[in-house]
């Protein structure tokens, strides 16, 4: 049984994303089993639960030097959050859980934040991976790694349907109803991260030229900035405004819920760790059409990295043979988590 603290540095609920998914599911999990776990949440407006707190980055020094001897498992890796850890946290064992697979090219540069972040690693008493890539890459350069990828998903404990009767409603016009997910609107190697705009040209093509009555409900942020207003024009030009409907990611809604009404859900992203809505998906009995970047969980259709041919083809054979999801109750191992 574990009888030191154990702080858990991340983000947390209502911020969406699967890393805060994660912590709020294994925060009762961890406690349940007796153990002395707290949060402290990088975001300002987390959820107001018990054993989370608001922690700004420059009191964590601060905190580091005065807390009881404890057990420190971050689940963010900027630089300057694994700095801090080496210079004011030599009482203290700390952990990380990588949620991505983007070490082995942010490494390919030599810059100041790269060594900062290579000599900070190797100072961690234990790393864990969700990405097999990255755990070999991490072995390889010194650093403690666990032996085995973990995966960061846990089931949830209930799942709101209420929550997308609107988009369940919308929805019953079209024979199949598509989802896709985007934390952010962001690009990696000056292509868009989350495929949004290979989802739009998948629909165009559904639409246009193989005459399939398709919707897609598309969850991300709809902050307004230039990539966004890209997205809109899209949509627009291409005649899919009745087809595509845009979800504020901070609206509130259960995407397990999301997922489960959907035919099939899309994951074209060009990186990914172990993508939590991927295995949200596949746990609500969802078909998943996901892109080959990384390798992905047993039971997804996987079409070529960034090739829109591959993509509309996989598509199509999935919408051909799509049922209606079933909820599976499937036991999930939490042995690594002890």
């Amino acid at each position: 049984m574990v009888t030191k603290p154990i702080y858990i540095i991340g983000p947390y609920p209502p911020l969406v994303g699967g890393v805060s998914t994660h912590i709020e599911r294994i925060l009762p999990l961890t406690r349940k089993r007796g153990m002395d776990v707290h949060v402290m949440a990088v975001n300002k407006d987390h959820r107001a639960d018990d054993f989370v707190e608001f922690i700004p980055t420059w009191q964590l020094p601060i905190r580091l030097l005065l807390m009881p001897r404890s057990i420190v498992h971050l689940h963010v890796d900027a630089w300057y959050f694994l700095l801090l850890c080496r210079l004011f946290g030599w009482r203290h064992r700390f952990m990380l859980t990588v949620h991505h697979n983007r070490y082995p090219t942010q490494f390919l540069s030599a810059s100041f934040v790269s060594q900062i972040k290579k000599w900070s690693l190797r100072s961690f008493w234990r790393i864990v991976c969700v990405n097999e890539e990255t755990l070999h890459y991490l072995k390889s350069m010194g650093c403690n790694v666990y032996p085995k990828e973990v995966p960061a998903f846990l089931p949830p404990v209930d799942i709101d349907f209420n929550s997308v009767n609107d988009i369940k409603d919308w929805a019953t016009r079209f024979d199949h109803l598509l989802s896709g997910y985007a934390y952010r609107l962001s690009f990696y190697k000056d292509e868009d991260l989350y495929g949004i705009d290979m989802m739009i040209k998948l629909m165009d093509e559904l639409i246009h030229r193989k005459g399939k009555s398709v919707g897609l409900a598309l969850v991300l942020s709809i902050e307004e900035n230039p990539h966004l207003n890209e997205i809109k024009s899209r949509i627009s030009t291409k005649g899919l405004r009745s087809h595509v409907k845009l979800i504020d990611i901070n609206r509130g809604i259960d995407a397990n819920a999301l997922w489960s009404i959907s035919s099939v859900y899309l994951r074209p992203t060009n990186t990914d760790g172990d993508s939590i809505s991927v295995r949200e998906a596949l746990y609500v009995g969802t078909t998943v059409v996901a892109s080959d970047c990384v390798k992905r969980p047993e039971g997804c259709l996987l079409f070529t990295n960034r090739d829109q041919a591959s993509l509309n083809q996989v598509v199509l054979q999935a919408i051909a043979q799509s049922r209606n999801p079933v909820t599976s109750k499937d036991s999930i191992n939490l042995e690594y988590y002890e």
